[in-house]
């Protein structure tokens, strides 16, 4: 006969711990991973009231004087109405959302161009909405949520949106560019003989993100192009002696990360590096200056500036230039700009200080070699875009300055395309 055992009493376990994403008292984070300006930490709210009509944007930096747009694009805000406004009055609230591209090219040919690139409206309420009933009032606060599109369309082509953006050319040909966006409130109302609209209007800022598709190599040049050549992009061209001297040509050449994306406020580096032989590389270097690494107190970097100022014919300089270009009835302006400043630090072995150099073959062949970072201007916001009429593209450019008819070596340029956007790289 089985024997039937009772089984033991249940004791029910412990609710876990109340979770906190902040460290509570005794705890400490041990790491964690912040995703640069990510809206999910915007609390702020930016209000504009007009009359008896407020409109207030929702995840917005603090004390912001215009609103942006949260993420993918997300407009999400409240409109509310004071108790002033006779609410029965009200027949249909209207949020509008308006983007507009406007080009001015001005000279001998001035033409200009408005092209409508957002034009969506939403009808948040109405008093004509099929089923409602005639008596039903207006609510005093009204929740929204709108989203920008990814594209629009302009004679036939479907182009991404812009960001936000404006620039002013002043020059032989002006060029003025905007690109703007605008949103609007529109409140109808009961008159006495006919209906009323109030507007309440704000511009914000259209800001589309963008991160680099991997990370900026780490590690030196020196110590990874021959371990990882594929982490390095190499742009060469010939930097031609002139032919009253006999000298041979140097072959000049600049590194930069593979991948040549990169954030607005990354810093990022590059590589220079001259070979030839060393009859032209002293005449070179003996006539030459560059910009030192500031942090630089006393290193090879600043020798080119020691003993021989008067004798400089030829300039290096590394620059973040971008470019915009504008097309207009067939007419085509490009305007280029200043947006960062390299400078270059002198790696050894440098020719100055290789004391063997006077006992080797003028014939044979060395290299020298510089480094440095560079990131663009504090006030660069917008990375690289095309919406058709207006493109925006930025390089990086190595120059040899050569004074005219002076000195042994004609001018060079290396210009090499990188694409900057918004956010830095961030592991997923």
């Amino acid at each position: 006969m089985a024997h039937l055992h009772q089984l033991p009493s249940y004791y029910p376990s412990c609710s876990p711990p109340s979770y906190s994403p902040h460290p509570l008292e005794g705890e400490t984070f041990l790491d964690e991973t912040r995703r640069a300006h990510s809206s999910s930490y915007l609390t702020g709210i930016f209000t504009k009231h007009v009359g008896n009509i407020t409109i207030s944007l929702l995840d917005q930096d603090q004390d912001v004087d215009v609103p942006s747009d949260g993420r993918h694009g997300l407009l999400t805000g409240i409109i509310n109405f004071d108790p002033s406004l006779n609410i029965e009055d009200v027949v249909e609230v209207v949020l509008k959302v308006e983007g507009r591209i406007k080009l001015n090219i001005s000279g001998s040919n001035a033409v200009s161009k408005a092209v409508e690139i957002v034009d969506d409206q939403y009808e948040l309420w109405s008093t004509h909405v099929p089923g409602s009933s005639t008596s039903a009032e207006c609510p005093r606060s009204i929740s929204f949520s709108a989203i920008l599109p990814n594209n629009f369309r302009d004679e036939g082509r479907e182009l991404p949106l812009p960001p936000s953006y404006e620039l002013r050319h002043i020059g032989i040909t002006d060029l003025s560019v905007k690109c703007t966006y605008t949103l609007r409130a529109i409140v109808k109302t009961h008159g006495s003989l006919w209906n009323h609209r109030k507007i309440v209007s704000t511009p914000f800022i259209y800001r589309p993100r963008k991160r680099p598709p991997q990370p900026i190599i780490s590690m030196p040049f020196l110590s990874t192009v021959k371990a990882l050549p594929e982490e390095w992009f190499q742009a060469t061209t010939v930097l031609k002696a002139r032919p009253s001297v006999k000298l041979n040509s140097i072959d000049a050449s600049i590194f930069v990360p593979a991948v040549r994306s990169f954030g607005v406020r990354d810093w990022f580096p590059y590589h220079i590096q001259l070979s030839g032989t060393i009859a032209s590389l002293k005449e070179f270097y003996s006539h030459a200056q560059y910009k030192p690494e500031k942090k630089s107190t006393l290193s090879s970097s600043t020798i080119p500036f020691c003993g021989r100022l008067n004798n400089l014919m030829l300039n290096m300089s590394v620059s973040l230039r971008r470019q915009v270009w504008a097309e207009l009835k067939g007419q085509s302006v490009w305007k280029s700009s200043l947006i960062g400043t390299g400078t270059l630090t002198a790696l050894p072995p440098s020719i100055t200080l290789d004391s063997d150099l006077s006992n080797r073959v003028q014939d044979s062949e060395m290299t020298l070699d510089w480094e440095s970072e560079v990131q663009c201007r504090e006030d660069v916001r917008v990375g690289h875009f095309d919406a058709g009429k207006i493109s925006i593209t930025d390089f990086l450019v190595f120059s040899i300055a050569s004074k005219p008819n002076q000195g042994a070596f004609n001018a060079l340029q290396i210009i090499v395309p990188i694409s900057l956007v918004t956010d830095t790289w961030v592991e997923p």
